[in-house]
């Protein structure tokens, strides 16, 4: 019976002893994942930053790109001036019909084209497709849209118009 007892103690002490062992595996683990944490963390916060630092950037780009914008949308307005003037300072010049243009008028189909020739000098006018509307209107008609709280995807359905470009308007002019 004794041995029973000396076999019993023997086992307990192993039991013990295995356990210890186990707990200190665990706490080195887990002291382990605390480390894992701090890294993945850290690597967050460093996206993050790099993040913030492209938001930082692309907002610069786009206002760079809208100013661009601007200043070509008046060269092509000042463009146009200059084309109205020289079709009215050619009002004697004959039209001949290239495509599906009625010759002698200024009607025209989707594709047609009209052909002055004044003085050896050949212009030939593209048609304008659909209406010419200036960037400050644009802006104007997006914010009042987005003020009445129209979605951007709807405003740019309703405008024709990218719905990247409709939430950078409106976050320009917030």
């Amino acid at each position: 019976m004794e041995s029973f007892f000396v076999y019993t103690v023997l086992v307990g002490i192993f039991v013990v002893c295995f356990a210890l062992i186990w707990m200190v595996v665990e706490k080195k683990n887990a002291h382990d994942y605390r480390l894992e944490i701090e890294e993945r963390k850290y690597e967050l916060q460093r996206v993050i930053e790099d993040a913030e630092q492209l938001l930082y950037e692309l907002n610069n780009f786009s206002g760079y790109i809208v100013d661009r914008l601007e200043e070509k949308q008046k060269q092509i307005e000042e463009l146009m001036v200059k084309a109205d003037e020289r079709i009215v300072n050619s009002a004697g010049t004959t039209f001949k019909k290239t495509g599906d243009v009625h010759i002698g008028s200024f009607a025209e189909k989707n594709t047609g084209k009209i052909q002055a020739e004044d003085e050896g000098d050949k212009v030939q006018l593209s048609p304008k497709k659909g209406k010419f509307i200036s960037l400050d209107e644009r802006k104007h008609e997006v914010m009042k849209l987005y003020n009445k709280g129209i979605s951007s995807t709807e405003i740019a359905r309703m405008l024709n118009m990218g719905k990247g470009e409709i939430e950078l308007i409106s976050r320009m002019c917030k």
